[in-house]
């Protein structure tokens, strides 16, 4: 059909009308193949908004995910000059990804109560987030120095296993992205706090990840309003 409107066009810029001798005589069968053939290929295509949400996938390709997160701090590398700079990159690269999952998993598991209070939304995300996120749980902690601190302990965090950056920014901790997404899913529940990532070493040797949250006095407010 292209070949046919361009010989069409040059009849008519050389002043001829387009003649229907350009049309072969099977054309019309072969559009009508055409477009039924694209009827079925429409019909078979169906775009992410098509997937249903209570259908996930269980793994994705680790590959893929290294590739891109790998492009990812490589970009925030690029646009920082010091640690702290990288950390807060990936952290706000992870805030927006937090909200859209806490809309996501709360639709799979039916989740139709708000939670109100800071151990069952912490149990949510320390179980059933990190699950669908990572592959397994994580250790839920409280913080022994202020009654607003609690910590998420992963011994074997993904995002740490495939970076590595310069010598000279420091002990980075790409775990920076994983409390990003922690804070952001807290923000969306209404629990305001910021979550940093932090490394830990650990007594056999070798390190673990931990994002501490502090919650805003606000959230502490209402959980000694609603225990009392």
């Amino acid at each position: 059909q292209a070949v046919l409107a361009q010989a069409s066009g040059l009849a008519e810029l050389v002043g001829a009308p387009p003649s229907r001798n350009l049309r072969p005589p099977w054309r019309s069968r072969a559009s009508g193949g055409a477009r039924a053939m694209d009827s079925r290929r429409i019909g078979r295509t169906s775009s992410v908004y098509d997937r249903p949400l209570q259908k996930p996938r269980n793994e994705v390709s680790l590959s893929i995910f290294a590739f891109l997160f790998a492009e990812a701090v490589d970009y925030c590398l690029k646009k920082a000059s010091v640690m702290h700079e990288l950390e807060e990159r990936l952290h706000e690269l992870g805030l927006p990804v937090g909200s859209r999952v806490l809309d996501l998993y709360c639709c799979r598991e039916n989740r139709n109560r708000r939670e109100t209070r800071i151990l069952p939304l912490l149990n949510f995300i320390a179980q059933s987030v990190w699950k669908q996120l990572f592959g397994h749980a994580a250790d839920l902690l409280k913080g022994q120095d202020r009654e607003n601190e609690y910590m998420l302990n992963d011994k074997a965090l993904l995002v740490n296993r495939f970076v590595s950056v310069p010598r000279d920014f420091g002990a980075v901790n790409c775990g920076a992205y994983v409390a990003g997404i922690v804070e952001g899913v807290l923000r969306s529940a209404e629990f305001p706090a910021a979550a940093s990532a932090h490394t830990v070493e650990e007594p056999g040797g070798g390190s673990s990840t931990t994002i501490l949250i502090r919650f805003e006095e606000s959230v502490m407010a209402r959980e000694r309003r609603l225990s009392g």
